[in-house]
């Protein structure tokens, strides 16, 4: 299925085919500039394309490029630490090693009112026939993102949790990395989290309830919150879904949406270009303290 936010099914589908139109690749290890240890899953792109990846559990990537790609900039981002940039040429080296610094965080003193009455915030149901989103397959989706628009009001408040609703997974288990970022010129911004959220879906479907409460998740305001595909283990046969007419299952992970409300916002890697929706978003939603 080709890409394109205004059908009904919403998916990244990630396929062989495209190693294609690949010929070069560069590679390395990135590392803590201080503690020298490697760095999981750490985002690398080219600036203004879908050309991305992330790194392993040890630190290492391998990034695909286009021979035609060669003046292009390569970003390499992580929330928590510096980003840097480097122009593709100056990597060719295979044996690279790049050192990230942490970035430090003034913070200044909050102070959420909490009433004690959680309240909810986002899209709470899909409408029947709205269709859903997600990622079909289990290769080149590292990096990309999709999410909606959340308005947590004037006031700061604390998130407690976030709740995805799933239409189906196929996997033993799926990892994402949350983000929430502010708003600027309608777009995602300035990223709000200074230490990464990662977390784990193991159920096939129904509502995915993550626990945010011991990170201090502080905020106000119009944000984006979105999750990030990190990785997906073992496909379980009998969750596989036959999609286009084939009679080959593919490995998903897919979400509910609502056509009707919200705004949706999505992109193919970490340096790719947001496209956005309005009228419409996934089923996902916050629970607040404030």
């Amino acid at each position: 299925m080709k890409f394109n936010i205004k059908t009904s099914v919403i998916l990244f589908l990630f396929s062989v085919l495209g190693l294609n139109c690949f010929s070069q690749s560069i590679e390395g290890k990135i590392i803590d500039s201080e503690t020298k240890e490697e760095l999981s899953y750490v985002n690398i792109g080219i600036l203004n394309s879908t050309i991305g990846t992330i790194t392993n559990e040890n630190g290492l990537f391998k990034l695909d490029y286009n021979e035609h790609s060669e003046n292009l900039e390569v970003r390499i981002t992580m929330i928590g630490y510096k980003s840097e940039t480097y122009s593709i040429n100056k990597l060719q080296n295979k044996n690279n090693q790049i050192e990230l610094e942490k970035e430090v965080f003034e913070l200044n003193e909050v102070v959420v009112k909490y009433n004690g009455t959680l309240r909810k915030i986002g899209t709470m149901k899909p409408n029947p026939n709205a269709g859903v989103c997600g990622w079909g397959g289990t290769k080149f989706g590292k990096g990309h993102e999709l999410g909606l628009e959340i308005d947590l009001g004037e006031k700061p408040v604390k998130i407690e949790n976030l709740n995805l609703k799933l239409h189906k997974q196929s996997f033993e288990t799926s990892m994402f990395r949350l983000h929430l970022r502010q708003i600027e010129n309608k777009l995602p911004g300035k990223e709000l989290l200074t230490e990464n959220i990662f977390f784990d879906i193991t159920r096939m479907k129904g509502w995915e309830i993550i626990d945010l409460s011991k990170y201090n998740v502080v905020a106000s305001g119009k944000v984006v919150l979105t999750i990030e595909w990190i990785k997906v283990s073992k496909a379980i046969e009998e969750r596989l879904v036959k999609m286009n007419g084939s009679k080959q299952g593919t490995p998903v992970v897919l979400f509910k949406t609502n056509k009707k409300i919200g705004t949706f916002f999505i992109r193919r890697g970490s340096e790719a270009p947001w496209k956005t929706e309005k009228g419409n978003s996934p089923v996902f939603y916050i629970t607040i303290k404030g």
